[in-house]
């Protein structure tokens, strides 16, 4: 029986680093929303959902640096980073909004990050394999 080998140091290093580029992705989106929003009245609905394609994009791109940087265990880095993506953005938001509630949302944003981390390192893996 083949053993699993742990994540290294290397590997954790470039999970920080990409979902950092992640929550920089999602910043950016935002910023761009907030100024998309001053022009066009949309419902609070349609804002809820349009933050959730900001984050899912932000996503992608945190899974396509992973697969960049070293595309081994693609699917259990993106669950890590899913989780730490989750984390970090919640704390940076609350830092900004200078409020913090622990409710069944969080919950619901940390499952999201997790479900579409993988979904999307599913499919990056699929699509990038080169056949011979």
């Amino acid at each position: 029986m083949q053993k699993i080998k742990s994540l290294n140091w290397s590997s954790l290093l470039s999970i920080i680093k990409c979902c950092m580029l992640g929550i920089l992705a999602t910043l950016i989106g935002v910023i761009i929303f907030a100024i998309v929003l001053k022009f066009v009245d949309l419902s609070s609905n349609m804002i809820g959902y349009i933050n959730d394609v900001i984050k899912a994009i932000s996503i992608f791109v945190m899974i396509l640096c992973l697969k960049r940087a070293n595309g081994e265990k693609l699917i259990i880095k993106a669950i890590f980073a899913g989780l730490l993506y989750a984390i970090l953005s919640m704390i940076i938001f609350a830092i900004l909004n200078q409020n913090f509630a622990f409710n069944l949302s969080i919950l619901n944003d940390i499952l999201f990050a997790v479900i579409v981390s993988v979904v999307v390192s599913v499919i990056v893996n699929l699509t990038s394999r080169k056949t011979v």
